[in-house]
């Protein structure tokens, strides 16, 4: 799979300009984990996290202390002081196997996508597993309309968990085929069998 084909696109960012007050808003009514920050031309200069708003400090609730507090105030910080700048970013066209193996080395939870530094969407955990989820039933219907499109006779295929398996014909496309399997969303893997 490449991920193009799961991101979320258009992706939510906000720009350079806007506060930690503006981060709270979108990230708490969102449900997403971190929002990447455009320039005014809309390349990705950063990235904000929610790990990024908790290192700033929280008003304290004087019910949970034996003194009493003084309130804060002040302006919310920009995110200029509180983004990861140049953050790691991938491109639409990158194999979201080696995507999972970053996610997997790095900890992040999602990523923005950049085509010339422009930002065109943003990519999570989550995505690569929702496309991992197919169902065998639609899988099954994916992997052979993928192979008809490609203008190669149908074949029979078994799908389990991601798992297919093409019964070979002996046409001399049976490699052909197993290449044009392997690119469907939600296989996991593809074999002769």
């Amino acid at each position: 799979m490449l991920v193009s084909e799961v991101m979320t696109s258009p992706a939510l960012s906000l720009p350079v300009s806007a506060t930690l007050d503006d981060v709270v808003e979108l990230l708490g009514g969102s449900g997403i984990s971190a929002i990447p920050v455009v320039d005014e031309a809309g390349r990705c200069v950063g990235i904000v996290s929610e790990a990024d708003v908790l290192r700033q400090p929280l008003p304290r609730d004087p019910r949970a202390h034996l003194w009493t507090t003084s309130a804060t105030s002040g302006p919310s910080p920009s995110l200029d002081e509180v983004m990861t700048k140049d953050p790691t970013c991938v491109a639409p066209t990158d194999d979201c196997a080696d995507v999972a193996a970053l996610f997997a080395r790095s900890g992040f939870k999602s990523m923005p996508v950049v085509d010339d530094d422009r930002l065109v969407g943003v990519v999570s955990r989550s995505d690569i597993l929702r496309a991992m989820s197919v169902s065998s039933a639609s899988l099954a219907d994916a992997v052979s309309k993928a192979v008809t499109s490609v203008g190669m006779p149908e074949r029979t295929v078994t799908v389990q968990s991601g798992h297919v398996v093409v019964t070979p014909t002996g046409d001399g496309l049976d490699d052909a085929v197993v290449a044009v399997v392997s690119t469907v969303p939600g296989v996991r893997s593809v074999r002769l069998g």
